[in-house]
Parts: C-alpha cells; sequence; structure tokens
C-alpha cells in the first residue's frame, strides 16, 4: 500500500520559474531525508487550476508523510518557496493509492500528466488494470489509481497518467475511446475533473 500527498498552490507568473527551482530541491530533501519514493512537480495547463504549481509525493506509509512534514518544517529552500509573495497553497490532500500500474512503468521524468476524479461505489480495480495495458501500449509512463482520503471530495476517486508528450495523451485518448473496460469506467461513473499538467521534474 503507497499513499500520495497532493499539493496545489496559486502563484504570479513572474514567481514561478524560482518557484519551480525551490520546489526542486524541495523534491530532493523530500526523496533524500524523508525517504520519499518520487516526487513530480509543475505547473497545470488547463481547468480552474492552470497556472497553478503543482507538487505530488509519493510514500510507503503514513509515517513517510509524517517525516516529510519534519523535512519541509527545517527546509530553507521551502520556507524561501512559502515566503514567495503571492504564494497561496489552494489544497493538500492524500490519496490511497491502489496496486494498479502500468506494465513496466518509466522511471524518466514526464513531460506532462493527465489527471482525473471521479465518484463511484465499486473501486473498479479489474476495469481500471484492464486499461493499464492500453495506456502503456500508446506512450504512457506512470499510472497512480486510488482513493482521495482528505479535502472536500473525500472519498472520490482519483486517476493520474504520465506522458512524455502531448501525442502521447492524443494516442491513449483516441485508443482508451475503442476499449470496452474504459467504456464500462465512464458509463458507471460520476466524472467531475480531468485536467493536464506540464511537468517541470
Amino acid at each position: 500500500m503507497s499513499y500520495m500527498v497532493i499539493t496545489v498552490a496559486a502563484c504570479p507568473p513572474a514567481a514561478i520559474e524560482n518557484a519551480l527551482s525551490q520546489l526542486g530541491a524541495c523534491a530532493q530533501q523530500l526523496k533524500s531525508d524523508a525517504g520519499a519514493i518520487s516526487v513530480r512537480y509543475g505547473v497545470g495547463i488547463t481547468g480552474d487550476h492552470a497556472g497553478d504549481l503543482g507538487a505530488f509525493q509519493l510514500y510507503e506509509d503514513f509515517a513517510g508523510i509524517e517525516r516529510a512534514f519534519g523535512v519541509l518544517a527545517g527546509s530553507s529552500d521551502y520556507q524561501a518557496l512559502m515566503a514567495t509573495e503571492g504564494l497561496q497553497i489552494k489544497l493538500r490532500n492524500i490519496v490511497k493509492l491502489e496496486d494498479v500500474q502500468l506494465p513496466n512503468p518509466s522511471g524518466e521524468t514526464p513531460a506532462f500528466g493527465w489527471i482525473s476524479r471521479f465518484g463511484s461505489d465499486d473501486l473498479m480495480l479489474d476495469k481500471v488494470a484492464a486499461i493499464a495495458p492500453v495506456l502503456r501500449e500508446n506512450g504512457a509512463m506512470v499510472m497512480r489509481y486510488g482513493t482521495l482520503l482528505t479535502g472536500s471530495a473525500a472519498g472520490r476517486r482519483l486517476i493520474g497518467v504520465t506522458f512524455p508528450s502531448m501525442d502521447a495523451i492524443e494516442r491513449s485518448s483516441a485508443a482508451l475511446a475503442q476499449n470496452d473496460a474504459y467504456k464500462a469506467i465512464v458509463t458507471a461513473v460520476d466524472l467531475d475533473f480531468r485536467n493536464f499538467v506540464r511537468f517541470a521534474g
């Protein structure tokens, strides 16, 4: 079992480049000092969070999340980031992830992420697992799937997929549109969010 911490913050456009640099330093500290499995960060490019900073931290357990809070509290880069004029955290939530992965997930830094949120009574692990090979065959790099544990959308499902290019997103979208498992998911859920992130690290 693993958990993801997702943080979204508004940031003035003029400060984004510097903020991304500080996020990169924080990411390295979280991996080396808090044991984060991975940390990705970037900028939203669609939807309500277009232009916002996003950070996605992956941990094996809640103990790792607790260590991360301690690491950030003592990080000069994090303090400088939080002191950025106009920076405002919009949300910070925890997702409980399921053991549903792409075949042979990539460890390379992705260019884009595709995030969808929906409501469903059924966890649908078999259906979600069935679309993983389709995504991989069309260029997807990593897939995460789980349930939000915190925030105003607690209990809803979240699926995130990373890609090396927008072309890979387009190919994956076209392939999924013809996939029976994906069609079964779409018709059974209450989709309320689908947006893209451009990753910087």
